[in-house]
């Protein structure tokens, strides 16, 4: 072993009570920015995500300016399904009607579906909650939203009214109930067979396309491809359509931003500090020991060696316990009820490039935090230490 690597561990080992306070407060500074990281990425998951994979999808090709449906659907359909990259694409048609039960009437938005495209374009059959998904063979079947269910007293099996502006009403059977995690679905939309709400609402062609793609991080690209081939301009992404939650989203990025910050100062201030009176109260021994021949780089690696001993403890220690509460949340997810009925899991997840940047950064802090008192012990007088001691 070299010997500024055994007087290192030898002198810290003499001061087990402030290492360990210093261990302990660089534990925690990376126990906070991962476990955040980690929240903030569930978080992002369950309002972005759960809202482009069940309502919005990777891209949406909408009705030119000044329209209300996209005409010829089928054929632009056809077209969409054959480009390579395209994992599955549907047609959805949107109506405003009027929902009655027995003890309640709201007005809200009926969205018709084709039950076998919208598997491969959408996630909606993945969040049943209780009852069946639609089938393509259905007419007078819908799905309603948890919340809409416990807003109006309704569940699988109850049947409703449905008035289209004058039209008669239309009764239908509720098939299922879905839990989607996003407001227009779960409590202001209800869902049913694309054939059934052109009958309801008389309109011949889809208010929108719903897309996904193999790559969602492709979207722009295929934004371009698909205007070019449907000759339609008015197509969105789902970057842009999820704006307002990504906006949301990036407030939490940068409180997680600011507390990794904090972290990163802190582990900074307390490395210093404790290699700062270390150097202070074995002056004389600093003396000592190069007036036995040691070398100012000798002192300086002995230092260096410490905070660096420490901020591996401290990082290694932090990184486990982080991990250890996080997975111990993804056993048991935090379930945030915004709204009546309405649920959203927050399972939090973190990328193990985070992790690496995380520990780095507490790492190289401690490294350079023990600098300016190691340069300091290195430069030291010979005579001066050991008369000051």
């Amino acid at each position: 072993m070299k010997d500024w690597l055994f007087l290192a561990i030898k002198d810290l080992s003499k001061r087990k009570r402030e290492t360990l306070m210093v261990i302990f407060a660089i534990t925690i500074g990376v126990v906070g920015p991962l476990f955040t990281t980690a929240l903030n990425n569930g978080m992002q998951s369950a309002f972005v995500g759960n809202t482009v994979n069940v309502y919005v999808g990777h891209l949406q090709i909408q009705p030119n300016t000044g329209e209300d449906f996209i005409k010829n659907t089928q054929s632009v359909l056809s077209k969409v399904t054959s480009i390579k990259g395209i994992a599955g694409a549907t047609p959805r048609m949107t109506a405003g009607v009027e929902i009655e039960s027995r003890t309640e009437k709201i007005g809200l938005v009926v969205f018709g579906v084709k039950p076998s495209l919208e598997e491969k374009a959408s996630t909606p059959s993945k969040t049943v909650d209780r009852g069946e998904f639609l089938d393509d063979r259905d007419k007078n079947e819908l799905l309603i939203g948890t919340s809409l269910s416990e807003v109006m007293k309704i569940d699988v099996g109850d049947t409703v009214l449905i008035k289209y502006q004058d039209n008669e009403p239309v009764e239908y059977n509720i098939k299922g109930v879905v839990s989607t995690g996003t407001f227009v679905l779960d409590r202001y939309a209800i869902i049913a067979p694309y054939d059934t709400v052109k009958e309801l609402s008389g309109k011949d062609e889809a208010s929108l396309i719903i897309i996904r793609l193999e790559d969602p991080e492709e979207s722009l690209k295929f934004t371009t491809i698909l205007q070019k081939e449907t000759t339609l301009t008015n197509v969105k992404t789902w970057q842009e359509l999820s704006a307002g939650m990504a906006g949301m989203i990036q407030t939490f990025g940068f409180i997680t931003l600011m507390t990794s910050a904090i972290s990163v100062f802190v582990a900074a201030i307390a490395i210093s500090l404790i290699i700062h009176n270390t150097v202070k109260n074995k002056i004389r021994q600093i003396g000592v020991i190069k007036a036995i021949g040691a070398r100012g780089s000798t002192i300086l690696k002995i230092y260096l060696a410490e905070g660096l001993f420490i901020g591996v403890l401290g990082t290694g220690l932090g990184t486990l316990i982080g991990l250890l509460l996080i997975n111990s949340m993804v056993q048991n997810p935090l379930v945030m009820e915004p709204e009546f009925g309405m649920k959203m899991l927050i399972v939090p997840w973190i990328s193990p490039s985070s992790i690496i940047a995380t520990d780095l950064a507490i790492l190289v802090t401690c490294v350079l935090g023990s600098f300016y008192p190691a340069s300091v012990a290195a430069k030291t007088n010979i005579l001066k230490a050991i008369w000051s001691g």
